[in-house]
């Protein structure tokens, strides 16, 4: 997207958008931000509801624009987008700019956009909406656009050709949200909803702040991090107590620094107080359900049927209702716990939608076989080790060995065809190391935390632990603590977190490294070499979604990927699921329902070790040992499962239309034993 005229009057070369309005308003899209189409006149086109109709599907954009041929893109600011904009107009004898900086204003900005008439737009961050709409009120020709404002787009052009072109910044900047803060309004200019709380002089209440606080989340862009403690700056005087409170809300963020958070803190002796105060920490902190604390929260009448004041009673008075303050506990009889809705799952008995695992266990014992296994499983919602799976996207992030990982990969894909939804993740070798982008963590971290939170898999990845986290100390009970808290900011948007490591020395049934580490995990599955006969087995350590006897067996095999730069062929190994009775002499470990499934074969197999498969699943169906729903279609399904994972596990075949009975000879001591339930 280009235009002639890319020069500032200044002569630097400036990025230009676009001046065709489609291709602006697609590109804004693509960097996450919500568009409208506006008319000539800058108002949204007729009947158009821009705030709840605004997208960025790029499939509606392209809709709007056949409809509106003229259209030009319009932007909404304030937290609809996360940014809000400084509007300086010069026209009708007005000079926004001179004004702006009268006030004592940078002109320094994310993103400066020249507008039509010769005056600025100066974009900044703004994800909380602090940011008012104004018109005029804090001087004569500037306007603020936030909070239930819009603005013209970047690289929209006008029918005349004129157009709001940029000259300083870049639009990437401000759509992750890196550009600066929008500047604090003074306190005359607050919105009287944002009045401050009373207080007793700088210091208010320690309890109060404290409350609010840590409702606030502490990842959000360094602009709005730093104003949060700007406020509790000036809100406890820059006491030991303030600071204290700083480090403790900031030491969950994966990438916390203890010296960044102090140096931060002592910087703003050298600001003025007055600019960030109190107000706006407990405006951030009613965004996230905030609610303050009063007298009147703790009356005597304790009654939720009749909310009065005893006092009133006392005094002969008629009662009036005070209204309640909602409290952040739930409190559930067991009637109401038992008609919680089900706890919904990934891998089913396993894996639970965003929780943090490991798989761990000794060099070349198979973790990095098994991991990609579970990850095409999720991928294509088909079965894991007899354990059902709900289709998701998955990132596995190949922090160690990439092209070995890639051709893992394509093992897996010659074996079980196509699974769109799961990536390869590679270029990303340090998720640890705190203090590169200021106020956040490391690059690649806040690379990966960006594209989890656009793309929301279903299943991460990470592996090896140690190859992503250099320089931690893994038997430092805080090291281990941040990788925890790693696993779970890559896990707020809904995916499940899997670490791949190593195990202990010692005994090797825990991961490596400090307990806490061990501690917080909500499942692990414990690797072993392979035993004499080939098969490597996983054994479950530890699982709050079911229970520790899972059968995970699997045999390492090999598959031809193609050849290499001489021509020769290139092999790469691959999990191959196998029989479970081969458990360590433990004997079968079937569900229920598939050894009624094998119980069926073996019956109507008989000596010669076969029946056909029409004639089984008739009688599976019928028969109802397998399942007992009333609904046909259920039982037919859960027979379908049944035969698919004895075939996975090895113990039947199905080929021409027949069920075979794997080593059938070897197989009838093994089941003479039965079955669990």
């Amino acid at each position: 997207m280009q235009n002639n005229d890319t020069r500032t009057k200044t002569g630097k070369q400036a990025p230009i958008l676009s001046l065709d309005n489609l291709a602006a308003a697609l590109h804004l899209a693509k960097l996450g931000f919500r568009v409208f189409p506006a008319k000539a006149d800058r108002t949204p086109v007729a009947g158009f509801k821009w705030k709840q109709d605004s997208s960025k599907d790029p499939a509606i954009i392209r809709g709007w624009w056949q409809r509106y041929p003229d259209a030009i893109p319009a932007l909404p600011t304030g937290p609809l987008n996360g940014v809000s904009v400084v509007d300086l107009d010069k026209k009708n004898g007005k000079d926004g700019v001179a004004n702006w900086q009268g006030l004592g204003r940078s002109m320094e900005a994310g993103l400066t956009v020249e507008t039509p008439s010769g005056g600025l737009h100066l974009y900044y961050s703004d994800d909380i909406g602090t940011a008012r709409t104004t018109a005029g009120t804090i001087a004569i020709g500037v306007d603020t656009r936030g909070r239930g404002g819009y603005v013209i787009a970047p690289g929209a052009i006008l029918p005349d050709g004129r157009y709001y072109r940029i000259t300083t910044g870049d639009i990437e900047s401000v759509a992750m949200g890196i550009a600066p803060a929008f500047p604090i309004l003074r306190q005359a200019e607050r919105p009287a909803d944002q009045a401050e709380p009373q207080t007793n002089g700088p210091q208010a209440d320690l309890a109060e702040i404290g409350q609010a606080l840590f409702l606030i989340p502490n990842d959000a862009a360094y602009g709005p991090w730093v104003k949060t403690l700007m406020a509790l700056h000036n809100a406890t005087g820059g006491s030991p107590e303030g600071l204290d409170l700083a480090r403790a809300w900031c030491s969950s963020y994966p990438s916390y620094s203890r010296k960044d958070v102090t140096d931060k803190w002592r910087s703003f002796g050298k600001l003025d107080r007055a600019a960030v105060t109190v107000a706006s920490l407990f405006a951030e902190a009613r965004e996230h359900g905030w609610q303050a604390i009063t007298a009147d929260s703790f009356d005597d009448d304790t009654d939720a049927a009749d909310s009065t004041d005893i006092d009133d009673f006392l005094d002969g008075k008629a009662p009036v209702a005070k209204p309640k303050t909602a409290s952040r506990l739930t409190f559930l009889t067991p009637g109401e716990c038992a008609n919680l809705p089900a706890r919904d799952y990934l891998i089913k008995g396993l894996v639970a939608p965003g929780q943090v695992g490991c798989i761990f266990g000794d060099p070349g014992a198979g973790k990095s076989l098994i991991a990609p296994r579970l990850a095409y499983a999720v991928a294509q919602g088909s079965e894991a080790f007899g354990l059902r799976t709900r289709q998701g996207g998955v990132f596995y992030v190949a922090c160690e060995d990439e092209e070995g990982m890639a051709g893992r990969m394509t093992a897996l894909h010659t074996d079980l065809g196509e699974a769109p939804s799961i990536y390869l993740v590679r270029g990303c070798s340090d998720l640890f190391s705190p203090g590169q982008i200021q106020g956040k963590g490391s690059l690649d971290a806040e690379a990966l935390r960006l594209e989890v939170k656009a793309r929301k898999p279903k299943l991460i990845i990470i592996d090896t632990l140690a190859m992503a986290m250099p320089g931690l100390e893994e038997n430092d009970a805080a090291g281990m603590n941040r990788v925890v808290q790693i696993g779970k900011a890559l896990a707020r948007h809904g995916a499940a977190v899997i670490f791949v490591h190593h195990g202990t020395k010692a005994e090797g049934n825990t991961p490596r490294g400090h307990s806490v580490f061990n501690g917080a995990l909500d499942f692990s599955i414990h690797v072993k070499a392979a035993d004499q006969s080939g098969i490597v087995r996983g054994q479950i350590r530890k699982n709050r979604n079911g229970p520790a006897d899972l059968g995970i067996a699997f045999h390492i095999g090999t598959r031809h990927i193609g050849t290499d730069v001489d021509g020769e062929p290139v092999h790469a190994p691959i999990c191959e699921p196998c029989d479970p009775l081969d458990m360590a002499g433990a004997g079968p470990r079937l569900s229920a329902a598939q050894a009624a499934a094998m119980a069926l074969v073996r019956q109507m197999a008989g000596h010669a070790g076969q029946v056909f498969e029409a004639e089984w699943r008739t009688a599976a169906i019928e028969g109802r040992a397998i399942s007992g729903v009333e609904d046909r279609a259920n039982r037919r399904k859960a027979v379908s499962r049944a035969l698919q994972s004895l075939t996975q596990m090895g113990l039947v075949r199905v080929a021409d239309d027949t069920i075979y009975i794997a080593d059938s000879e070897s197989l009838a001591a093994k089941f003479d034993g039965g079955f669990d339930d």
